[in-house]
């Protein structure tokens, strides 16, 4: 490579990191036997359905269906068939673009836990794609780009929908789930439920992005739609009793927001999301209303392990 290549800085690399993103998503959906193994969800699925609730993201998320889980049981087996898939679908995708831009350099599947299978079943995949781009010849520090592939959670009728992406359909999730998974997705990073962990994460972890994605559902659908958050909440228990996360109500949230408010200080692109008040707010009036329902408290445990549990369950 030249050595007066340009280097990309971060800011450019996450803007090019997300625009990509959003062609490997359509190339996925293009692709007729990934579509039928995957359930699309994350920040990507959730500006679909609320353009004006869009944000950058740095990973494209899905969870394995039941019946791929059924039909290839091994994590090795389910990282082969998806291995064998996935290249070919980014490569056709690619080449069928006018003017051409995109070339796959290189898409490989990992286990997640890398040596092991997890010891709760909840076995991950990764993909990680690396792609040289015609538009940036030269370009140096192109991100890898990632696919988060998490094992199957309990899904209600109303947990999943049909979306169309570029000319394409694909199963993701609704609004409903993507409202109350994100919602389990923040408390599973707060340090009450790290320390049910053998191997917790550091407070910056916490997902205070989550916050406002779901506050962003909040805009588009207020608590007067009492169909739409009575179903969020129950699609916050599922996703709760999934990944063995408790919440005593909205006090589990006060006992982080000090917490929340540092990390949203410190993570400029989480601040760029909105004003943090504003945002603890409108999270504060929707558990207040779940547990109006009462779908909280609701407390699930986790058995004790000794092995590793860094179980990928997170939202993007």
């Amino acid at each position: 490579m030249d050595a007066r290549a340009p280097v990309v800085n971060e800011r450019d690399q996450r803007a090019w990191q997300d625009e990509v993103l959003d062609h490997i998503f359509e190339a996925l959906v293009c692709d007729t036997q990934i579509v039928n193994i995957l359930v699309f969800k994350g920040a990507r699925v959730l500006a679909l359905q609320i353009p004006e609730a869009a944000r950058q993201s740095l990973d494209l998320d899905a969870n394995l269906r039941e019946e791929f889980i059924a039909k290839f049981p091994r994590r090795e087996e389910q990282a082969e068939e998806l291995q064998r898939l996935l290249q070919p679908a980014i490569e056709r995708y690619f080449e069928g673009m006018n003017p051409v831009r995109f070339t796959l350099q290189s898409a490989r599947i990992e286990c997640r836990p890398p040596k092991k299978d997890h010891p709760r079943g909840w076995n991950a995949l990764e993909a990680r794609i690396q792609v040289v781009d015609a538009a940036r010849p030269g370009g140096r520090n192109l991100p890898t780009l990632t696919l988060d592939i998490a094992a199957p959670e309990k899904l209600s009728a109303r947990s999943t929908t049909t979306i169309r992406v570029g000319a394409s359909e694909a199963v993701a999730y609704t609004l409903e789930r993507i409202a109350g998974e994100k919602l389990r997705a923040f408390l599973s990073t707060t340090p009450v439920h790290q320390k049910k962990k053998p191997a917790p994460r550091n407070e910056d972890a916490l997902r205070v992005k989550d916050i406002f994605d779901v506050v962003g559902i909040l805009r588009k659908v207020p608590l007067s739609n009492d169909d739409f958050w009575r179903a969020a909440a129950q699609e916050f228990r599922d996703a709760c009793e999934s990944r063995g996360v408790s919440c005593e109500g909205w006090r589990t949230f006060e006992e982080v927001e000090s917490l929340a408010r540092a990390v949203y200080e410190r993570d400029a692109t989480v601040a760029r999301l909105g004003e943090f008040d504003g945002a603890w707010e409108g999270a504060e009036r929707i558990i207040r209303r779940f547990e109006q329902y009462g779908v909280v408290p609701c407390e699930f445990t986790l058995s004790p392990l000794n092995s590793d549990d860094n179980a990928n369950s997170q939202s993007g």
